[in-house]
């Protein structure tokens, strides 16, 4: 775990955590999440799999000899060409969250105690359905109300969009959220940009430790 954090936040804060590798650890799903939108993708530009794979790692070949930061797969999509609406459609398609999560009781403990001192919300590269599933298969869905999702603001994660959006939605500063999230570049790089805070984890366990470092 590394923090990056501001003075305390005020009582009724914003914690914002990242759904896929921060609220659950499953490497087979996060690996069948990007094979099966590269299959669309191929499908999509009437290509054998294997050559939209090389595609796109090409892509963050290029960005890398560019000395651009890495991004999001929503996000070398649409530097491919295609269009927002289907990479959200692609990912309603195909990912099932209740296949492959099943309720965390500790971290429904976790986030239970920061919920009596913080305001919860979720910001996610997935569309608002998969994330609602999401949550609901963690069994946590009725602890984070707020949910920021590819669909509210057609920008990927590390696109300062949706961080904004939360924001906005919460009618909060930027000096009272924290953003909590697996990946530096993705996560929690744009969220200080923004002026907020962040804490970068390796995987759910650390979720757990949040309330002893967070609560009073």
């Amino acid at each position: 775990m590394k923090l990056f954090l501001r003075p305390r936040l005020h009582r009724a804060g914003v914690l914002a955590f990242d759904l896929d590798g921060t609220l659950y650890h499953n490497p087979e799903y996060l690996k069948f999440q990007e094979e099966s939108q590269i299959e669309q993708l191929a499908d999509y530009l009437h290509i054998p799999n294997q050559a939209a794979s090389s595609l796109v790692l090409q892509r963050k070949k290029l960005r890398k000899e560019r000395q651009l930061p890495p991004t999001s797969l929503a996000n070398i999509f649409k530097e491919i060409g295609v269009p927002d609406d289907l990479i959200i459609e692609w990912r309603k398609r195909k990912l099932r969250p209740h296949n492959w999560l099943a309720p965390d009781p500790l971290l429904y403990e976790s986030l239970n105690a920061l919920k009596k001192f913080y305001q919860l919300a979720l910001i996610t590269n997935n569309p608002r359905v998969i994330a609602e599933e999401s949550l609901d298969a963690l069994g946590v869905a009725s602890l984070i109300a707020t949910i920021i999702a590819l669909d509210d603001t057609g920008k990927s994660k590390p696109d300062p969009a949706p961080f904004q959006f939360l924001l906005q939605s919460m009618n909060q500063s930027a000096e009272n959220c924290i953003v909590i999230g697996d990946r530096y570049d993705i996560d929690i790089h744009p969220a200080l940009n923004e002026g907020m805070s962040g804490i970068l984890i390796d995987n759910v366990k650390e979720i757990y430790l949040l309330p002893k470092l967070l609560l009073p």
